[in-house]
């Protein structure tokens, strides 16, 4: 891949620019691009470099001006293709992370080599993009001062026929009168097919909320909905609630080697005919035997469907969505109130004792 050419305009004569020192271009180009990461993508805010993985430490980590989680592999050298194998490593095993072990993994590994750091990435995320669904799909980019053939190919490749985000960029260091200028090249970016593809696979809190008010109207049971989730809304007071496009979630903090992360640990799901309050395993364990009774007196389902509401392993427990109808809401309303108080006190109590 041929390289960029530059030259300064004096009048009509053209005055070739050196190209920098390569070892100086290498040396610059990591730490201007961790200084202004705007030089790789605009809107980009950095959250992580050297960031742990199975395959080994990431360059740098990102967040786009979308809230999408954006990889970076950078090569002070040419790119080769071991560096597009290298980065879809990466990039694969961030995306088999479900949300929440993913915000705690960010949160975990930010604050090193210049990377601010972010105490509970679900806190600072939220305010600025809504959920968290909104992360993904990731991108990816390759970064380097060239390009091989055969990695310009295969990069093309993927970019052009899968729904692979993925973009190639190249930068070149050019000497001008003692300063140091430094080029950018687009050599690849996806198609506009895997860019639509992309957005239609996220979606915004407020069309999260939009898809949810939708489907309460349709359900036919508002009052039951705000019957059941006034449970929670009266005595789960520190409780972040959120909704999406299943129902009415309620988060609470947990703590981890980090800090502190927000996970759900409850919600309320309206139905046809009939309202879900919903315990998540994280629930479950905090208080096991004040779920026995109710298991035994209150309709429920699991999901996974079909399990053991309470099995003996902990660690297999489902969650359990206990169905509500109009009709039966005031026999079951006040051993489901306790419940949700029994829940609450417990971690109340694991959150004083801290981590």
């Amino acid at each position: 891949m041929e390289g960029i050419k530059l030259w300064q305009l004096d009048g009509s004569r053209a005055i070739p620019l050196a190209s920098a020192n390569r070892l100086r271009s290498e040396q610059m180009l990591e730490e201007a691009l961790v200084e202004n990461p705007h030089l790789l993508i605009e809107g980009l805010t950095l959250v992580g470099r050297q960031t742990p993985t199975d395959g080994g430490p990431l360059d740098l980590l990102g967040v786009d001006g979308d809230g999408r989680l954006t990889v970076f592999e950078l090569k002070r050298g040419t790119l080769s293709r071991d560096a597009v194998a290298q980065v879809i490593d990466y990039a694969s095993h961030l995306d088999d992370m479900d949300l929440e072990e993913l915000a705690g993994h960010i949160a975990a590994a930010s604050g090193a080599h210049g990377i601010d750091k972010i105490e509970n990435f679900e806190d600072w995320y939220s305010p600025l993009f809504g959920e968290l669904e909104s992360l993904k799909p990731l991108r990816l980019f390759l970064v380097g001062l060239g390009v091989d053939d055969r990695t310009e190919r295969m990069v093309r490749f993927l970019a052009n026929n899968s729904a692979m985000d993925i973009s190639l960029l190249t930068f070149h260091g050019f000497d001008q009168g003692g300063k140091s200028l430094l080029a950018k090249q687009v050599e690849v970016q996806p198609t506009d097919n895997a860019q639509r593809t992309a957005r239609r696979r996220r979606r915004s809190r407020q069309e999260l909320q939009e898809v949810f008010n939708e489907k309460l109207s349709r359900c036919g049971v508002p009052a039951l909905f705000h019957e059941v989730k006034g449970v929670f809304e009266k005595d789960w007071p520190r409780a972040m609630k959120r909704s999406n496009s299943y129902g009415l979630a309620f988060k609470l903090q947990r703590p981890t080697p980090s800090g502190r992360l927000s996970v759900q640990f409850a919600r309320v799901d309206p139905n046809q005919d009939e309202v879900a309050m919903v315990f998540f395993p994280r629930a479950i364990r905090l208080c096991r035997e004040e779920f026995r009774p109710r298991v035994e007196e209150v309709p429920y389902t699991t999901w996974p469907p079909n399990r053991e509401a309470l099995p003996a392993d902990e660690d297999a427990q489902p969650e359990i969505q206990f169905q509500l109808a109009p009709e039966t809401w005031n026999d079951h309303k006040a051993s489901l109130t306790e419940l949700a108080q029994a829940v609450y006190e417990a971690w109340e109590e694991g959150r004083a004792s801290g981590p």
